[in-house]
């Protein structure tokens, strides 16, 4: 096992108490906006938030067949000339493989009432196309739609026929077919959950949702590994009023803290909650953070290019048409610096796999090493100075056979020797759950030394503490 010698100066491995919730809600005021609006759905194209639809009276029913997208500052209506039917509770993800919005079912309007609908239709960013299959899922609401990467096919799961039948099947759609699936295990029949692809486990993740007429939550939390769903018991489960579990939420995934967000929602129509609840693959955590009034069938969605998550519109008794962004502003860092000098298998280097949050464990790979070297990694508080004068240092002046332009560039606080494997190494890094600790800077630099006694060193690379 890896040695820490002496332990990290301040005591960074030594910390326990909990860090508070990083991340906030911020309003945003586009120049333009869309009309109020619920019954959304969000889903991100990568660059932007992708909403069509929505409820925009419920006295009398009305509906909207708007595809509008935003790009983290601006709103822009795209929808063409051809588009579905209005509609509200309608099932939609973005297929990856594709570049296409796909887009199932929902409530549309017949007369003055609402019936449910189970058309498939596709929007490749400019044009609707209505999709013909020879099988459908049958005509509902409130299904959960995702597209699975690991099978590059939509899933859609569940929904409800008029409210009152709830349903419990699997489907993929490939743009051409939809295909029912006989999972050996599936949750109950059930509706106005939430269905969101986490990438870093290769899953997706289903929650609460309802099964009866009488609109109370369910508070259980499902997978699907794109062949099964297991339910993954949990300790906290998102609930509002004194009880657990929500219908009518947004939900997505943000890779870059590798959490599930959850917003809004409600237990039993009689009031909304304005609490936002996180998964982490584990469990669920109440978030600490305010800014985003209470809601129901926002649309919400993660876009990579901007890193962050914007919630738009749902109901509060009336649509609204306000738009949010969502992520933390205490970012971890990894910045390389200096430069490193040739081994026997190059120059040694410094990877991130795993980004210095607070509260868990920062990993890096060092690689082009000897595979039969001595490994060790450098870690100290400061790249100016350490005891033996300022930095960078000559390490040749403390060592002959140093090869050239070897040079000290962290402060050596604590050493950490390390198993070389092939001609890589892992270090961890263990950071405890402290706000105190906050952009807190650390640096790390890799030092082989070879069966000849060459040593060789890596490029720097300074950490900044972040929390989620």
């Amino acid at each position: 096992m890896p040695r820490h010698t002496p332990l990290f100066p301040l005591a960074l491995l030594t910390f326990a108490t909990n860090a508070a919730a990083q991340a906030a809600h911020t309003q945003l005021f586009p120049a333009t906006s869309p009309s109020g609006r619920a019954g959304l759905h969000g889903v991100s194209d990568g660059s932007g938030m992708l909403v069509f639809g929505g409820l925009t009276s419920g006295s009398p029913l009305a509906f909207n067949n708007e595809m509008w997208r935003f790009d983290g500052t601006a709103w822009t209506n795209l929808t063409p000339a051809n588009s579905p039917a209005p509609r509200d509770w309608y099932a939609s993800a973005y297929d990856g493989a594709r570049s296409r919005y796909v887009l199932f079912g929902g409530r549309v309007l017949s007369g003055t009432v609402g019936i449910d609908n189970g058309d498939t239709w596709e929007f490749d960013g400019t044009n609707w196309t209505q999709s013909a299959p020879a099988i459908s899922p049958s005509a509902r609401r409130w299904a959960a739609m995702v597209w699975d990467v690991n099978l590059a096919k939509c899933v859609l799961f569940g929904g409800s026929t008029s409210g009152t039948t709830f349903l419990g099947d699997t489907w993929t759609w490939d743009g051409t077919n939809w295909v029912q699936l006989t999972p050996a295990a599936s949750p109950s029949p059930r509706a106005r959950g939430w269905l969101e692809w986490d990438l870093l486990r290769g899953r997706a993740v289903y929650f609460g949702g309802k099964n009866t007429t009488a609109n109370l939550a369910l508070g259980e939390t499902w997978s699907w590994d794109s062949t099964t769903w297991t339910q993954i018991p949990t300790s906290v489960a998102p609930g509002w009023n004194s009880g657990t579990g929500l219908i009518a939420y947004g939900m997505t995934y943000d890779l870059v803290r590798d959490r599930m967000v959850l917003v809004g929602g409600t237990r039993t129509t009689a009031s909304v909650s304005p609490q936002t609840y996180e998964f982490d693959g584990t469990d669920w955590i109440l978030q600490a953070t305010g800014g985003l009034p209470g809601r129901t069938a926002p649309a919400i969605a993660y876009v990579a290019a901007a890193a962050k998550t914007f919630v738009f519109g749902g109901s509060a008794g009336v649509p609204l048409n306000d738009t949010f962004e969502y992520q933390t502003d205490d970012w971890p860092a990894f910045t390389p610096f200096g430069a490193g000098c040739t081994g026997s298998g190059g120059t040694p280097s410094l990877t991130e796999l795993h980004a210095a949050w607070l509260g868990e464990t920062q990993r890096t790979s060092v690689g082009n090493l000897s595979p039969a070297s001595l490994a060790i990694m450098a870690l100290g508080l400061s790249n100016t100075a350490w005891a033996g004068g300022s930095l960078p240092f000559p390490l040749l002046l403390l060592y002959p056979n140093t090869q050239p332009g070897c040079q000290l560039l962290t402060s050596p606080d604590a050493t950490v020797s390390l198993t070389v494997t092939g001609t890589t190494a892992e270090f961890a890094l263990p950071l405890p759950a402290n706000t105190a600790l906050l952009g807190t800077a650390a640096f790390l630099q890799s030092v082989q030394l070879e069966s000849s006694l060459a040593l060789s060193v890596s490029a720097g690379a300074a950490l900044t503490l972040g929390a989620k």
